[in-house]
Order: structure tokens, then sequence, then C-alpha cells
């Protein structure tokens, strides 16, 4: 297994546009958890479409 190490981190320098990457990932995964909630039908709907097309992509 490898290993990480977290020192580094605190004196490396961000620049801008890491920053503007890593607040929309976060901004993205809080609207997915309300999407979650609240329409889980659709939801379950395309993963089943998502599963179906991958399986006839397999056997092409």
């Amino acid at each position: 297994m490898r290993f990480f190490s977290y020192e580094n981190l605190a004196s490396s320098k961000w620049d801008s546009e890491i920053i503007n990457l890593l607040s929309q990932i976060h901004e993205h995964k809080g609207k997915q958890e309300v999407f979650l909630t609240r329409k889980p039908a659709v939801l379950d709907k395309l993963v089943k479409i998502a599963k179906i097309k991958s399986v006839e992509d397999s056997n092409k």
C-alpha cells in the first residue's frame, strides 16, 4: 500500500485554477446529496439505463 505524506501540502502553493476546481467539486457534491434525497426514483432509473448501456457496449 502507498503512503501519502500530508506534511508537504502545508508548504505547497495552490494556484487560483486549482482552488476554483476544488470549490466547484464541493458545490456539486452538495447538489448530488439533495438530488439523492428528493428524486431517488429518477436516479435508480438512470443507474439501470447506465448498466444496460455498459453491458451492451461491452458485448460489442
